[in-house]
């Protein structure tokens, strides 16, 4: 995981709690509060696994929740950091067909090939009538996440979707496998 993700973490706590907030979950997670989090650099999965249930303790609220609002902040952050992504799709689908490409985009500045690939190998994307079936595959186990920003991206462009989890590593599961439906007369 590159270390975008952990900065729109504090900054979420930041915006909701304030600064002393943030140093509370880096204490509670074990992360020295000096330490700078990369875009080019990826970061150890348990690190990223404390930080979060740190981030839900010092905030008072469930993983679910937190996904959520994380979803929300970081929809509102890419929206101003990369207006191109979103302006390049008329749709939600046409967007999340193109997630796995935005995602694996970040990857690009780590240097190391065995960590990119790994990275890379996150999402992958069947495109299908009326449907996206998207397959995860994390060590976070975040599809509760993908789950929240796919239903934030839903939203902002207006259309109107179902997301059902058919298959979940949290169960015991390989991967992860997400399908988002559209109406026939939506989504394409």
């Amino acid at each position: 995981m590159v270390g975008l993700i952990h900065r729109t973490l504090f900054s979420l706590v930041e915006s909701a709690a304030g600064n002393d907030a943030v140093v509370e979950v880096q204490r509670r997670a074990g992360v020295p509060r000096d330490k700078v989090f990369r875009m080019d650099q990826a970061y150890d999965d348990a690190e990223w696994q404390r930080l979060l249930a740190a981030a839900c303790e010092v905030l008072g609220v469930t993983q679910p929740q937190a996904e959520q609002a994380f979803a929300e902040f970081f929809l509102r952050d890419a929206l101003k950091r990369w207006p191109r992504w979103f302006a390049m799709s008329h749709s939600a689908r046409e967007f999340l067909e193109r997630q796995p490409k935005i995602h694996n985009s970040v990857a690009t500045g780590v240097r190391d090939p065995a960590t990119r690939r790994a990275i890379e190998d996150k999402f992958r994307v069947d495109s299908r009538d009326g449907e996206l079936v998207v397959h995860y595959k994390s060590s976070n186990q975040l599809c509760g996440l993908y789950q929240a920003l796919a239903r934030c991206i839903i939203a902002h462009f207006g259309d109107k979707a179902t997301i059902d989890e058919v298959r979940c590593m949290k169960n015991g599961d390989p991967e992860c496998e997400i399908h988002i439906r559209w109406p026939k007369a939506g989504g394409e």
